[in-house]
Order: C-alpha cells, then sequence, then structure tokens
C-alpha cells in the first residue's frame, strides 16, 4: 500500500479552489458588464424620452404668429407656386416664334 501524500492533496484541492474562485469572479464580471450595458441603454432611452417631452414643452407658443411673419410665409408660398407653374408649364417645342 502506497503512502497517503497529505500535503500533494491539500496543495491540489488549494489549486482547484482558486481556478474555481477565478472562474465564478470572471462569470460575475461578466454578468455585471452585461447589466450594465442594458442598464445603460435603458438609461439613455429614457433620457431621449424625457428630452422628446420637454421639447414638446418649450417649444410650445401660446402668441398668435404676428402679421409679418404671416406676410413672409405667403410670399414664400408664392414663390413654391410660381416655381412649380413653371416647372410643369415648359414646353421643349416652343421655340420662341
Amino acid at each position: 500500500m502506497q503512502p497517503i501524500d497529505i500535503a500533494a492533496i491539500e496543495q491540489h484541492a488549494r489549486a482547484l479552489r482558486a481556478a474555481e474562485i477565478q472562474r465564478v469572479n470572471g462569470l460575475f464580471a461578466q454578468q455585471a458588464g452585461v447589466l450594465a450595458h442594458l442598464a445603460a441603454g435603458t438609461f439613455i432611452t429614457a433620457l431621449t424620452a424625457l428630452g422628446e417631452v420637454i421639447r414638446t414643452l418649450f417649444s410650445w407658443n401660446p402668441q398668435a404668429p404676428s402679421p409679418a411673419s404671416a406676410w413672409n410665409f405667403a410670399a414664400g408660398v408664392g414663390r413654391l407656386n410660381g416655381a412649380a407653374r413653371a416647372l410643369f408649364a415648359w414646353n421643349p417645342q416652343d421655340r420662341g416664334n
């Protein structure tokens, strides 16, 4: 019968325990990284939604538009209408006779 080497068994057990602790720490770090990534994505989405709500609140204007801005808008629409008419009224067969 061979003698039992208790010191070698204890050393091997300590090495296995250290390897298992390293493996568990790696799994924990991986799961913490995934959780942090998901939490950051959720936080960014929430900030975007909050930004849209705040933008809507601050872009509301209770005052009626001034007559000058309405006139500029009408003039712009008139210019666009004239340009569209000129574009569709173009006749390539018209020789200018």
